[in-house]
């Protein structure tokens, strides 16, 4: 206990040293999960020995279990987050049992606060207990309060007791996990007709944690980090970490996770959303297609855009996941819009770009036998008629189940998993296609 006294008295004995940001160089890693990694070199003025520190310009929303500062010749001794803001309702609950004055009307009245809430104030007279007055906060023109109480603070900062071994300026580092940052991936893709498209990618920046970042260095980081929650002062906890190193290809795996840094400097601005180019519009190969699935749509036939994330398609390195846009090249008409599940390097990449109008789907089952004790066979007609003025090709997908046989069949079938298969059929403008297959369950 002694001890704790003593370094209480040492700390008030230092006088504090303002280290505002100057000169920063920041860089942040934002995660897909709605945290950030924050990494600045500051240029400060050190004092020579043992001083304390107050470090402003950093997020709100910051994890205190991260934070991490570090210097040559730079001892840290103490680190101590303040994020106990000044706001009316800290100030009134500050005060609960101490005396305020306000004005209501043109009269001055004072007392001793006793509660408080959304609507009223509840005060004492002098002398408590005695009568209790109530009044409507809306009423009151302002309060007066004697003093700011202690432990309150107009900003986040960061007190550290740090022990230099000289003098001068010279670089530190801060590092510290916050939540407030976001992104989120936005595509475009412009369909040409037949096999090609111009395909692009943004992504939008959100800033919410409280604070602007200058000119800084952004790298997102796509995939679920497993975090743990933080002991105070923020929702959020994660082990104290090391800034990564910017990469030079577009996208670099980190463990389990991809990244991208923004080819420029980005200055996110508090409270600010905005857009930056992620890569450029490349031309793509791309498969239009139809596709019926029964146990999906009913009747609807969906139309469909595919194209392999490949090298020679002008991309070739993974897409985290995000919004997509389609629209008709030709006419810049909107086609449609929807959620992109991403594609990793080298897989295929399928896009719902609407219901067909003019392709229509019907299914019905022709025929039913009980063959067995555990056993039946049904038989399956799906009619497509074209209404297009061109061929079109559709994908049909069956679902089945149990222990199934195909024994009869209009038109060959892939196997895609245990219960799903699909007819991968033409049809011709203007005409009708019947597809027909039997199949005999077991169970």
């Amino acid at each position: 206990m002694y001890g704790k006294v003593t370094l209480a008295i040492a700390l008030v004995l230092i006088s504090a040293i303002d280290l505002s940001a100057q000169n920063r160089d920041i860089k942040i890693n934002i995660y897909s999960g709605g945290f950030s990694q924050v990494t600045e070199t500051r240029d400060v003025d050190l004092k020579k020995g043992l001083s304390a520190y107050e470090l402003y310009d950093i997020a709100e929303k910051i994890d205190p279990g991260s934070i991490s500062i570090g210097g040559d010749g730079l001892e840290i001794r103490n680190l101590d987050y303040r994020y106990d803001f000044v706001s009316a309702e800290r100030l009134l609950y500050k005060f609960i049992g101490k005396e305020i004055q306000f004005q209501k009307g043109d009269s001055l009245v004072k007392g001793i606060l006793l509660r408080y809430d959304d609507k009223y104030l509840f005060l004492a007279a002098q002398g408590w207990p005695g009568p209790v007055s109530i009044y409507e906060r809306d009423e009151l023109k302002h309060i007066d309060l004697p003093t700011l109480p202690e432990g309150l603070v107009s900003r986040p900062m960061i007190n550290v007791v740090a022990s230099s071994d000289k003098s001068g300026t010279r670089p530190i580092t801060l590092s510290y996990l916050t939540e407030g940052l976001g992104w989120n991936a936005e595509y475009r893709l412009a369909y040409g007709g037949k096999d090609e498209a111009k395909f692009s990618g943004w992504v939008k920046l959100d800033n919410q944690s409280g604070i602007s970042f200058p000119d800084a260095s952004v790298i997102l980081v796509a995939g679920q980090l497993d975090r743990e929650k933080s002991s105070g002062g923020s929702s959020t906890k994660s082990e104290e970490g090391v800034a990564q190193e910017a990469g030079k290809s577009p996208l670099e795996p980190l463990l389990d996770y991809h990244r991208y840094e923004l080819p420029f400097k980005s200055s996110l601005g508090e409270k600010e959303t905005r857009q930056a180019a992620l890569f450029q519009a490349t031309s793509i190969k791309v498969d239009h297609y139809y596709k019926y699935q029964w146990s999906e749509t009913k009747s609807d036939v969906k139309s469909l855009v595919s194209f392999k994330n490949e090298p020679k398609s002008g991309l070739g390195f993974p897409l985290p996941p995000g919004r997509i846009s389609i629209y008709d090249r030709s006419t810049d008409a909107f086609l449609g819009s929807g959620t992109f599940d991403g594609a990793a390097a080298g897989e295929k990449a399928e896009l719902f770009m609407g219901t067909a109008f003019d392709v229509k789907a019907e299914r019905k089952r022709t025929d039913h036998k009980k063959i067995g004790r555990n056993k039946n066979s049904d038989t399956f007609e799906i009619k497509i008629r074209n209404h297009k003025v061109d061929e079109i090709r559709i994908v049909v997908s069956e679902e089945l189940y149990g222990y199934w046989d195909i024994i009869e069949k209009s038109d060959d079938f892939a196997k895609k998993d245990f219960q799903t298969i699909e007819f991968d059929v033409r049809v011709p403008a203007g005409a009708e296609k019947a597809i027909t297959y039997t199949v005999e369950y077991g169970y």
